[in-house]
């Protein structure tokens, strides 16, 4: 009787733990996302604020902005008002950024753009969604979410999350989703579309 009594407490306890590192690894404040005002910008947007919503209940929002910078100032902040916590960039945009000249392997710049992204401006890249942007250039960059390095403190579960999305958009499926929209469609109807269809809802 006192194995049966000892196996259930042990039980609810797990139950508890589990439960109570999931709450804080991914529920707290609100999550905002930075966007420009572009329809492959906002497609993004929307893709993560609904896979990061469906997948941990967290609140999550997209705060749009005129241009790049702007959303640089604001992933800077510590300000509840102009703050962002992720954002979608490609290598191309990333390496301007910096001052520094394109590298011919997309691969390799991704690795380059990564490694100067966590040193000095406390940046995590996460892997590549997969399709590449060419925007009038020789050398096609990739895209992938960015998050700073201290909302991990409170979101240790992202990463992962938002990894799911890694390779999972080919060029001809993320240009499908741009025609839909231009067509006249809703980003965030056409995200649920594609977060479900690929099961990641």
């Amino acid at each position: 009787m006192f194995q049966g009594i000892f196996r259930i407490l042990l039980a609810a306890l797990f139950m508890i733990t589990t439960t109570a590192g999931v709450s804080q690894a991914c529920v707290g404040r609100i999550l905002y996302i930075g966007a420009t005002k572009t329809t492959e910008s906002e497609t993004m947007a929307e893709l993560l604020v609904m896979l990061i919503n469906e997948r941990t209940g967290t609140n999550v929002k997209i705060k749009y902005f005129d241009d790049r910078n702007a959303i640089y100032q604001a992933f800077k902040s510590d300000e509840e008002e102009t703050r962002v916590d992720i954002i979608v960039e490609n290598t191309a945009a990333a390496m301007a950024y910096l001052g520094r000249k394109r590298l011919a392997e997309p691969d390799r710049e991704y690795l380059e753009v990564k490694r100067i992204y966590e040193e000095k401006l406390g940046v995590i890249w996460l892997k590549p969604f997969g399709f590449t942007n060419h925007q009038g250039e020789e050398i096609p960059s990739v895209s992938a979410p960015l998050i700073r390095n201290d909302v991990l403190t409170n979101y240790p579960l992202l990463p992962r999350i938002l990894t799911k999305l890694s390779g999972a958009i080919d060029d001809e499926t993320f240009r499908g989703m741009i025609a839909r929209i231009t067509a006249g469609e809703k980003a965030k109807n056409v995200a649920r579309d594609f977060l479900k269809a690929g099961k990641f809802i």
